[in-house]
């Protein structure tokens, strides 16, 4: 926003300008505020233009009264510090602030980016002309889609053999027949029964054996007794004993037992 103009511009001893602005008497300057000289347009004119103080310096043991808070430790980068609510006289001088960076200065930086840009156009020439750089990377590409045309063909290989896996597999449910499946399951279920019965009968015929051999232990019955009983083979022995003595008597003396008389 204009709120004067330029009225004099003249040149100090010591090699600065000094700007004298006329400012409308309606309007305040804040203490603390600078000056900058900044373009109006593309065609190089200039203004003044003024930035206010937003720094507000709290009184000593006080608050700061924009913020309502302590204030704090003034920073160099920060602009200056200024008093809330105080304006500079008439005929005061408002100091200069930093500057917007002039066309030379952008000319610089721009000769500086060019220069980089150089740089780098030519460390990509060397790396990519001069070392051979494009033929490697021709040949890593030639490489990869030699290795993509591989990997498809092993794709269509797998696919093909996984299509024949499959076909041969249906061929082969096609084939089962499902009569045949369910008579073998009922066999299977028929024989499941008839091994269930086989192993009730030897559970029935493995409890009559141990009563058998209870009974026979315990030395009731004839098998009982037989196994039990010694006096059994006491005799046993003797009466074979005996039978061993009659038949050598026999062998001995025939005709005390056998009388053969022919007519």
């Amino acid at each position: 926003m204009q709120i004067g103009y330029v009225q004099l511009v003249d040149l100090d001893p010591a090699g600065y300008l000094d700007v004298k602005m006329a400012i409308d008497r309606d309007r305040k300057v804040p203490e603390g505020s600078t000056v900058t000289v900044i373009s109006e347009g593309i065609f190089g004119d200039k203004s003044v233009a003024i930035k206010p103080c937003r720094r507000f310096q709290a009184p000593v043991g006080g608050v700061d009264a924009a913020r309502g808070a302590p204030p704090a430790a003034p920073a160099a980068d920060q602009g200056p510090v200024c008093r809330p609510g105080a304006f500079l006289a008439a005929n005061d001088t408002i100091p200069a602030g930093k500057g917007a960076p002039t066309i030379d200065d952008i000319l610089f930086k721009m000769d500086t980016v060019t220069g980089s840009l150089s740089d780098v156009a030519r460390t990509v020439k060397i790396e990519f002309v001069t070392n051979g750089g494009i033929a490697e990377l021709r040949k890593t590409i030639a490489s990869t889609n030699a290795l993509v045309t591989n990997l498809n063909d092993v794709a269509n290989t797998q696919s093909k053999a996984l299509t024949a896996t499959m076909a041969s597999l249906r061929r082969t449910l096609n084939a089962i027949d499902s009569a045949t499946v369910d008579s073998t399951m009922h066999s299977l279920s028929a024989a499941s029964k008839s091994l269930a019965s086989l192993t009730r009968n030897l559970d029935s015929s493995s409890l009559r054996v141990n009563a058998l051999l209870a009974k026979a232990d315990s030395g009731k019955g004839t098998i009982g007794l037989l196994m039990n009983d010694p006096g059994v083979y006491n005799n046993l022995r003797a009466l074979l004993a005996r039978l061993d003595s009659l038949t050598a008597d026999i062998k001995a003396n025939p005709k005390k037992y056998l009388n053969v008389k022919v007519f």
